[in-house]
């Protein structure tokens, strides 16, 4: 079997370094003695891809990398991560998955004590075909007494380490595999270079993994905050995202010194630093903070020396970015360019997939039409509210029940396209004699419900009254000089004394709107206007 030079330092590494992704994998799970479940499996299946990425990074100049990503691949092409099968296996990788069952089966586990040769002999040829290579499970036959007797003659870790044994010569390399492994990152060998890798490669994996586990845009943003600090140096992280309505990129994450001062804040695609690395969809670093510092403190503005930004991509373009900002550093390095658009990368994805979640969700409890909190909607909040009225002894709250008059008749003289910008219309009048802090949900069809925090029951009478009569007096648009005049009933319920839960509140509130409608007589009058107030002006 012929193994070349770069084939036999590759050997030399991957023995050492094979199951480096271990470290990614609980050690529960490692030393569990039963039969993993497909949950742990699947954990533990991730660690050759692991293995792989960290030393990738670390850029040796022969396949140790094929070692690590592809020593669980089987001859048969059932093994992981990728399926491979026979000659499509690197060399490298088939003769240590050979050795690694052997030392497996021959070595005492926690949960287990180590077989004899024989038996694990015996396995090995059982396997051999299915799950190993047969020409290698042959020679490794022929020389495992050998290979055993100098086990046991030497600690052949410790040699390795010490002097970069060659087991096919017995004579040392030219230059000791210790001595290479141990040598600056800058020629590719060092273990600080594994080191770094390792904690790069497992905050990807980590950010990666919320793609699919996680549609929270908060827990997403701060596990991306998080990962991201083990990695790249900084003193304050800011995620930015455009705004869909506003074009504006706004601060939806801030972590690190003076934080509060960077959270919701606001600026236009193309303007400061961050702006320009959204605009333009490239990365910018070294440049002055105070480009993006406009309208802080002065004094903050002058602790900050540097800043390093990268874009979040999708497939449209940038969507927002995350900037760094450093105190003591003034530059960052092209390491740390690479590091954070990884880590863009990863959470690019992440983040799209929460925001596209949050508007489908937003989508689900809004009505179309007004664009007002619809019935689901409506019931969450409210749910809400009365738990913080709980928790804050029982504060008052008011709902205000609205029910539009006569409003099939409208529909059946007018058309129903006309009845729904008569809705929106009626919103936006409700709407202005509300307060900030109020919420208004169009509740059914020509039913609305107001939830006022905070409110006793002369203020809500007090709201209530001018909503009908700021409803009454408005003259709505039905065509080309016609418009008409609307009334609306309402009901009123608060918290605690009408009830204490939404159903109770709502029944209390709905009753009291019917006796509303009843005690009057509701007209619509037709009127003519010359310059009518045109309906669709609202919506």
């Amino acid at each position: 079997m012929k193994v070349g030079d770069q084939e036999l330092r590759a050997l030399f590494a991957g023995a050492l370094l094979h199951d480096i992704g271990k470290l990614a994998v609980p050690e529960y799970i490692l030393n569990k003695p039963g039969k993993l479940t497909e949950a742990e499996f699947a954990k533990m299946k991730i660690h050759p891809t692991v293995g792989g990425d960290i030393l990738k990074r670390v850029n040796f100049p022969y396949p140790v990398e094929d070692i690590v990503r592809y020593h669980h691949e089987k001859w048969d092409g059932s093994g992981y991560p990728k399926g491979l099968k026979s000659e499509q296996i690197p060399l490298v990788a088939r003769i240590i998955s050979v050795v690694d069952f052997y030392d497996a089966t021959r070595c005492d586990r926690p949960y287990r004590k180590g077989m004899k040769r024989e038996d694990s002999l015996a396995l090995l040829h059982k396997m051999s075909g299915l799950s190993f290579d047969p020409k290698v499970v042959d020679l490794f036959t022929l020389h495992v007494v050998e290979f055993d007797q100098l086990i046991a003659s030497e600690d052949i870790q410790e040699q390795v380490a010490s002097e970069g044994l060659d087991l096919t010569t017995k004579t040392k390399p030219d230059a000791g595999l210790a001595s290479e492994l141990l040598e600056s990152p800058d020629k590719g060998l060092g273990f600080r270079s594994i080191t770094q890798a390792q904690r790069e490669v497992f905050a990807l994996h980590e950010i990666a993994q919320t793609i699919g586990s996680s549609l929270n845009m908060n827990d997403t943003v701060t596990l991306v905050s998080n990962k991201l600090r083990a990695i790249v140096p900084f003193d304050t992280c800011i995620i930015f995202v455009v705004d869909d309505r506003s074009g504006k990129a706004i601060a939806i994450h801030a972590v690190g010194d003076h934080a509060d001062l960077f959270e919701r804040r606001r600026m236009s695609v193309g303007d400061g630093i961050s702006g320009w690395v959204i605009a333009n969809a490239r990365s910018m670093c070294n440049s002055s903070p105070e480009l993006d510092l406009v309208g802080l403190p002065d004094d903050i503005v002058r602790i900050y020396r540097g800043v390093l930004v990268s874009p979040l991509i999708r497939e449209d373009g940038a969507f927002g970015a995350i900037t760094l900002y450093s105190k003591g550093r003034t530059s960052y390095t092209t390491e740390h360019v690479r590091l954070l658009e990884s880590v863009a990368q990863h959470a690019a994805s992440a983040l799209n997939n929460a925001m596209t979640f949050e508007r489908t969700r937003e989508s689900a409890l809004t009505d179309p039409l007004t664009e007002l909190p619809n019935a689901r909607g409506f019931y969450m909040m409210l749910e809400q509210r009365l738990a913080e009225c709980q928790r804050l002894n029982r504060e008052s709250l008011s709902l205000i029940s609205m029910d539009v008059d006569d409003f099939k008749k409208i529909n059946d003289q007018w058309g129903h396209a006309t009845g729904d910008r008569l809705l929106a219309s009626i919103a936006h009048v409700i709407r202005k004699e509300l307060r900030q802090m109020d919420i208004l949900s169009r509740y059914a069809g020509d039913e609305f419900v107001a939830i006022m925090p905070m409110a006793s029951q002369a203020m809500s009478e007090g709201v209530a009254e001018r909503i009908r009569n700021a409803v009454a007096k408005h003259q709505f648009s039905v065509r080309t000089g016609k418009s008409i005049e609307v009334s609306i009933s309402t009901g009123i319920a608060c918290f605690p004394n009408d009830g204490e839960t939404t159903e109770e509140l709502l029944t209390t509130a709905a009753r009291n709107m019917q006796q509303d409608k009843h005690s009057r007589k509701n007209l619509i009058n037709l009127t003519t206007m010359p310059t009518p107030a045109r309906i669709d002006h609202y919506t």
